[in-house]
C-alpha cells in the first residue's frame, strides 16, 4: 500500500550491495512517497584493472501518487569487508551525477553521504546517481585479493524527510566540510591493545574567514588519545565526546580557515579505526556554531 508523505512522517529505506567480487544486488530505485518496498536489478562483477558502473535513481512519486510537501534527503554510503572476509583494498568507490560531477568517494572501506531535495511540484521529480567502481593497478598484484577470502559490501542507507537532514537550510550546500581519516590498526606489543592513526581535515565552503576554529564531535566506541600537531586537545569531556580548537601559532594558514582553505590535525587513537565521528559541530570567533557540515569518512589506509 503506498500514501503520500505527510507532516511530520519520515521515510526510511534500505537496501545491501553485498560481494562485490563474487556479483551482488543493486539498488534500482528508492521512492519517497511513504513505507514502501525496494526494487533491484542484475548482480555486479568486478576484476583488478576493470572499472564497473551501476545507475539507481531517487523519486518522489510513484505512479500517481507525489509527494505533497518539499522533501529532503540524504543517501548514506557504506564501504565495507563482506561478512567473514577481507575487504578488496585498493577498490575506489566514486558516486557521481548524470553529468559526471563527483559527489564523494573513498578507497578501501569507509562511509558518506549525499544529500538531495525535491522542492514542492504538481509533477514527479528523479535524480540519477551513478556508483562507479574502480580496481586500479597493473594486475601485479591480482595474487593478493584471489579467491573467496576477499570481498566488498556497500550498504546505501535512504531517508527522507521533510527538513533538511544535516540541520542546514539546503543540504545540498554544506558550510563546512569534515574529513576523517584513519589508518589500518596495529597491536601494541605491550598492552596488546588494538591502535590506529587518525586525521581529521575541516574545509571552510564559504565566503567568510573562520577566525580561532573549534570542532566538536563523538566517537562511539574508538579513543582519540591525543594530537600531534596544528591542533588543542581539550580535556574534561564527557566519555565518547571531543573538541578540538585552533592551535594559536599566530599563524593564519592554522589558525584561520580562509574561504576555500582547509586545516588538518591529526593523532594516535585506540580501537579498530572503522567508526564514523558524529554530532559534529564547527565554530569560530566570528560566528555561530553550526551543524550544517559535511562528512567524508576513510578508514584503514596505509598511511595519512
Amino acid at each position: 500500500m503506498v500514501s503520500s508523505l505527510v507532516a511530520g512522517t519520515l521515510a526510511l529505506y534500505t537496501t545491501s550491495i553485498d560481494n562485490l567480487a563474487d556479483g551482488s544486488v543493486v539498488a534500482k530505485e528508492f521512492i519517497f512517497t511513504g513505507i514502501g518496498t525496494d526494487s533491484f536489478l542484475q548482480g555486479i562483477k568486478i576484476a583488478p584493472t576493470e572499472t564497473v558502473q551501476w545507475q539507481f535513481k531517487v523519486k518522489n512519486y510513484e505512479n500517481h501518487v507525489i509527494t505533497e510537501t518539499d522533501l529532503y534527503y540524504k543517501l548514506t554510503f557504506n564501504i565495507r569487508a563482506s561478512e567473514n572476509k577481507s575487504a578488496i583494498e585498493p577498490l575506489i568507490v566514486t558516486v557521481k551525477d548524470l553529468e559526471g560531477r563527483i559527489l564523494n568517494r573513498v578507497t578501501g572501506v569507509g562511509s558518506f553521504d549525499v544529500f538531495g531535495s525535491f522542492r514542492l511540484s504538481e509533477t514527479g521529480q528523479e535524480k540519477d546517481y551513478i556508483v562507479q567502481l574502480d580496481w586500479p593497478g597493473d594486475g601485479s598484484n591480482d595474487h593478493e585479493y584471489a579467491g573467496g577470502n576477499y570481498g566488498t559490501s556497500i550498504k546505501v542507507d535512504a531517508v527522507a524527510s521533510q527538513l533538511p537532514l544535516n540541520g542546514g537550510t539546503e543540504p545540498e550546500n554544506q558550510d563546512i566540510s569534515v574529513r576523517y581519516e584513519t589508518t589500518a590498526p596495529w597491536q601494541n606489543g605491550q598492552s596488546n591493545i588494538y591502535e590506529f592513526a587518525y586525521k581529521v581535515t575541516i574545509t571552510n565552503n564559504t565566503d567568510t574567514t573562520i577566525e580561532d576554529w573549534a570542532i566538536e564531535f563523538t566517537l562511539p566506541n574508538d579513543i582519540l588519545s591525543n594530537v600531534w600537531s596544528n591542533a588543542k586537545f581539550i580535556h574534561g569531556l564527557p566519555k565518547g565526546s571531543y573538541k578540538f580548537i585552533d592551535p594559536d601559532y599566530n599563524n593564519q594558514l592554522t589558525d584561520e580557515i580562509l574561504p576555500g582553505k582547509s586545516v588538518s590535525f591529526g593523532g594516535l587513537a585506540r580501537g579498530l579505526g572503522i567508526e564514523a565521528i558524529e554530532n559534529i559541530i564547527v565554530s569560530g570567533s566570528n560566528m555561530n556554531p553550526t551543524s550544517n557540515v559535511g562528512l567524508t569518512c576513510e578508514f584503514g589506509k596505509g598511511s595519512l
